[in-house]
Parts: C-alpha cells; sequence; structure tokens
C-alpha cells in the first residue's frame, strides 16, 4: 500500500489524479511581472465572462489558474538537470510542449 508522502511526491500523470475534494492548502506569495498579472487577469476575466449561469459554481480566479497550470505542466517530462535560470527552465517546458 502506497504511503500517504509518497503519494505527494508523485508527479500528476493523468488528469484524473487530481483529487477534487477540498484539501488543505498552503499561502504561498510568488512575486510576478506586471505583464503576468496582467495575462492571469485577463485569462480570469475571459472565463468568467465565458460561462454560462449552470457554470458560475466555483471561481475562477488568478490563483486557480497558477494552479492548473502547475498540474497540467506537473504531467510534462521536463529535463530538470543543469537548469542555470528561469530562462533555461522556461526553454526546457517549451521543448516539452512540442515533443
Amino acid at each position: 500500500m502506497e504511503t500517504e508522502a509518497k503519494k505527494s511526491s508523485r508527479l500528476i500523470s493523468r488528469i484524473s489524479d487530481i483529487q477534487t475534494d477540498e484539501e488543505p492548502t498552503v499561502r504561498l506569495t510568488v512575486p510576478v511581472r506586471p505583464d503576468q498579472e496582467e495575462l492571469l487577469t485577463r485569462i480570469a476575466r475571459t472565463i468568467t465572462q465565458s460561462r454560462d449561469r449552470n457554470n458560475r459554481s466555483q471561481r475562477i480566479t488568478k490563483a486557480t489558474i497558477i494552479r492548473a497550470y502547475i498540474d497540467a505542466l506537473s504531467t510534462l517530462p521536463i529535463d530538470i538537470d543543469n537548469i542555470t535560470d528561469e530562462k533555461v527552465l522556461l526553454n526546457r517546458i517549451l521543448d516539452s510542449l512540442e515533443d
């Protein structure tokens, strides 16, 4: 039987691995560039405005989008050896998306 610690350290391998029940969260403050914050705002606004009344049970926020992006990126096979900076990491992520 798999331990809770081992379960939580696994990467998400498919969308069904995402648990939908409310789990405790950790508050994390992440500095972003103004253009990134503006993009998150636009995405959240677009999602909110494009939903019909029947699909508005959960509020979509910038944090919701960031969490979804993290879950999606965690499913990618990214080469994490010798990453020297954010630009290299971004390029590795983009390379993985192209594959």
